[in-house]
């Protein structure tokens, strides 16, 4: 089952769907705890506040509703009790439904032209975006749930897409329970037939689990800048055409590998500059890169620990090998006769399982040096842990930023 983060001046609650009757936890303010923040939330009811696990004011367009005296989004400062509605969207649609339905409402079909209809509902973004924004909320919600759960699962595609399509189900459920009810399909305004907007088919999902690749792809091309690029060495690089020794045999002296087929043994390749592993900065930077960089439209620029506090309480092991497992692999095409940079997924995925096992048994020795790893990936908070020191990588990787930073 979904886990949803319960926020501080927040509590969990349960509601019903009208369609099923099963009990779909959602968040509520919570008046006994911190005051609310109106930045987090559409605002849709008297005294009784809920919130998607994502969508957030700056996110979306607001209307105000016409009982309302307010005409704008509210600020932070605004009363916890005030009587105003909004209604959010998160951009104005080309064809906008006349009325949002409350959950014990009607479907809500969104009227359009003849040929707008027969060419029938395209599952890409743009479509989405323009002619059902509710619904697109709810799917961009989901793309962040993705997102994250790429940093703490392994990341084999079809138990990922079964991950999406709950997810999706999550956020529509959600917004439904806040009174923001997906729109249900197009209705021809000629001749009123209706085709139905069905979120968990395959192209659906396909957008949500869309961030996988998106993931690989960004992690690949910094990997590959971090090997290859001299402007990368002040970041802990390995400026790999610079080197005093032959490619090989600096591979060899990093990974063990003698050559692309062979299996990596050693972590040298993880060590900073005082031999701690998995504390070289340029690791150290990619991990701020996912996990400390502001989402796009987020307030106060959030990010995915921001959002996702309790699934950083422990150190994301999966993101920390995934990384190591993108540079070994790219290691592994520096060989002569390798075509560089290229590989397939499944060599990867088997790669981020042997990263994986690799870290897990080198915490498991009874080394020095495992040791102090453990103590610095067991400190979420405080100045000598993990935490502490990818957000300095950001700081550094930021006051060094040019045309090819992060």
């Amino acid at each position: 089952p979904m886990t949803l983060v319960v926020p501080s001046g927040w509590k969990q609650v349960a509601v019903y769907t009208d369609l099923d009757l099963v009990a779909r936890k959602v968040l509520q303010v919570d008046p006994a705890r911190a005051p609310f923040s109106s930045r987090q939330s559409s605002i849709i009811g008297e005294s009784e506040h809920f919130m998607s696990t994502m969508s957030s004011p700056s996110d979306v367009y607001w209307m105000p509703d016409p009982n309302s005296s307010m005409h704008g989004a509210p600020s932070e400062s605004d009363d916890t009790a005030s009587n105003a509605r909004f209604t959010f969207l998160q951009a104005v649609p080309a064809v906008a439904p006349t009325n949002i339905p409350l959950a014990n409402q009607d479907p809500l079909y969104v009227t359009c032209s003849p040929q707008v209809f027969a060419q029938g509902i395209k599952y890409d973004n743009e479509f989405l975006k323009t002619h059902f924004p509710l619904a697109y909320v709810s799917l961009s919600d989901a793309k962040i749930m993705a997102r994250n759960h790429l940093n703490i699962r392994p990341h084999d595609i079809g138990p990922f897409r079964t991950y999406c399509g709950q997810a999706i189900t999550e956020m529509v459920t959600v917004a439904a329970s806040a009174g923001h009810v997906a729109e249900s399909g197009l209705r021809c305004s000629l001749t009123g037939f209706v085709k139905q907007l069905d979120l968990q088919c395959s192209s659906a999902v396909t957008l949500v689990a869309a961030e996988r690749k998106y993931f690989l792809k960004s992690l690949k091309s910094y990997a590959i800048a971090f090997i290859d690029s001299p402007r990368k060495e002040l970041l802990g690089g390995y400026n790999i055409n610079s080197i005093d020794t032959t490619i090989p045999e600096y591979i060899k002296m990093l990974t063990n590998l003698t050559n692309t087929n062979d299996v990596v043994t050693s972590i040298h390749f993880t060590c900073d500059s005082q031999g701690r592993p998995y504390r070289r900065v340029a690791i150290l930077v990619l991990l701020a890169h996912r996990l400390l960089r502001p989402l796009v439209n987020r307030p106060d620029s959030e990010s995915l620990v921001d959002l996702f506090p309790n699934d950083y309480e422990a150190f994301p092991e999966h993101l920390l090998a995934s990384i190591c497992a993108m540079l070994a692999m790219v290691f592994r095409t520096r060989f002569p006769g390798q075509v560089p940079n290229k590989f397939s997924t499944q060599a990867l995925l088997d790669e981020e399982g042997h990263q994986l096992a690799l870290l897990r048994n080198f915490r498991e020795s009874s080394d020095p040096l495992a040791i102090e790893l453990n103590a610095w990936l067991t400190d979420s908070v405080g100045p000598t842990g993990w935490r502490h020191d990818v957000q300095h990588a950001l700081v550094l990787a930021n006051s060094l930023r040019g045309p090819s930073s992060i």
